[in-house]
């Protein structure tokens, strides 16, 4: 077994620990980042495919208020464009296909009232809810208490509403509004803004994309420190003392004075502690289940629905094809459509061959754009549930009772070892910034020690 001693040692190669590494590199110290994967990156993964298109497997789009890493693509010189947004979005409802432009869908009148109270009354809400501390809110125990589900049963009337509100929460959350609680919802809205901001292209989280896919970027922050950065190496067990933090993986044995762990909740506890973790922080973790989420790309020679008028982007009541979105690469000659399948859909979907997956999404896109749909070059699906050092995307989510009664441990160093990883943000939570943030945020814990 490999032996190292170093200043810190750091736990995932994701956009939470490079942006620790880097702000520890700034600072002159040591260290080392140790991943499981045979690449960087962690829950985002660029992929160039079979027939030449480059698709984002993993975490792609980046909003205008996500400033951590604007400023990464800003200093690289990395180019980033806007998401597709113009032209006709399909609306799929029984059996019914409508068009529509902008965000909600063109429906009646009063199920576009019941859905855009409900959204408004979510956005007042959630502005109410502190960043740094959920659990402190007067009506905390109240929300906690309750699913976003139901609430939404309370307060929402129209069957066509809390459908399109429901599509809306899975393209989220990747899970469904029975499985999250309210206060997480509420918090988790406001650290992206708002709940629109959350749905939206336009000034929104989904605006704009990074030219070459968003794990290039991360490659060019970590290319001088690319000889720190040790993969294929799980980490297997923490062993703390009073001088400091061993980590060990099969292979390899880091000795430092302190570590910062960036990996998501559900999967701390595939990793032995000696000492064992305070009992709220393990109850915790046996709390925060990953969502599912699938992304199943579609590549043709050509955006050919634009010439029909189209967005590309589909909202349907009917499986497999729920969400997409044109993610065409600026200056390529392909068009790339993304389907979205999430939650429990995402857990049956995969289970299916892939074969079957494929044909089923096609059969439905010439429904919305005709034959021309039947061209494919390629199909290419990723299923973040089958990851190992994964299992599940894009965030841990809190159900009930979570927030109110562990949350306050979420952040808390454990003697040498810190806690980072986009679930530990304030603000954009779950997305590549909130990733950032916290592992700054670690950085900074411990560079105040020094």
């Amino acid at each position: 077994m490999e032996t190292i001693q170093t200043d810190v040692v750091i736990i995932g190669a994701g956009y939470a620990g490079i942006a620790a590494a880097r702000k520890l590199q700034d600072a002159g110290k040591s260290f080392i980042v140790v991943e499981a994967r045979d690449r960087i990156g962690g829950r985002v993964n660029t992929e160039k495919l079979a027939c030449g298109a480059t698709v984002d497997l993993g975490a792609q789009w980046i909003g205008p208020t996500q400033h951590h890493i604007w400023k990464w693509a800003k200093e690289t010189n990395t180019e980033t464009y806007d998401c597709y947004d113009t032209g006709k979005n399909i609306l799929a409802w029984k059996n019914k296909i409508s068009t529509y432009k902008g965000t909600i869908p063109k429906i009646d009148p009063i199920s576009l009232i019941d859905l855009g109270i409900a959204i408004e009354r979510i956005n007042k809400l959630c502005k109410q809810i502190p960043l740094d501390a959920p659990w402190t809110h007067p009506k905390a125990l109240e929300y906690d208490s309750m699913t976003l589900h139901t609430w939404m049963e309370k307060n929402m009337y129209t069957k066509k509403a809390k459908h399109l509100f429901n599509i809306g929460v899975e393209t989220v959350f990747a899970a469904g509004a029975h499985e999250i609680s309210f206060l997480h919802a509420l918090f988790y809205c406001h650290s992206g803004d708002n709940m629109e901001a959350l749905i939206s292209i336009a000034n929104g989280a989904q605006q704009t994309l990074i030219k070459g896919g968003t794990q290039g970027l991360l490659q060019k922050i970590a290319a001088p420190f690319q000889d720190k950065i040790y993969l294929n190496h799980p980490v297997l067990k923490i062993s703390q003392d009073e001088n400091g933090v061993t980590i060990e993986s099969e292979k390899l044995s880091i000795r430092a004075k302190k570590c910062i762990s960036t990996i998501p909740p559900a999967l701390l506890n595939t990793i032995r502690f000696s000492p064992i973790l305070p009992q709220r922080k393990a109850q915790l973790l046996q709390r925060v289940p990953m969502g599912a989420a699938m992304k199943c790309f579609c590549i043709y020679k050509t955006p050919f629905w634009r010439k029909q008028g189209f967005s590309g982007q589909i909202v349907s009541d009917t499986l497999p094809v729920r969400v997409t979105f044109d993610c065409t690469n600026k200056d390529d000659d392909f068009g790339v459509l993304l389907v979205f399948v999430e939650g429990h859909n995402a857990r049956d979907f995969i289970e299916q061959p892939e074969a079957e997956r494929k044909e089923k999404i096609l059969n439905q896109l010439i429904g919305y754009f005709g034959e021309e749909a039947r061209n494919i070059l390629e199909y290419k699906d990723k299923c973040w549930t089958e990851e190992e050092f994964s299992r599940g995307c894009y965030a841990g989510n809190m159900p009930t009772g979570v927030l109110t009664q562990f949350g306050k441990t979420l952040r808390e160093p454990f003697q040498h070892l810190h806690f980072a990883g986009t679930e530990t943000a304030m603000r954009w939570n779950g997305y590549m910034d909130g990733a950032m943030e916290s592992g700054f945020r670690a950085a900074d814990e411990i560079l105040r020690n020094y």
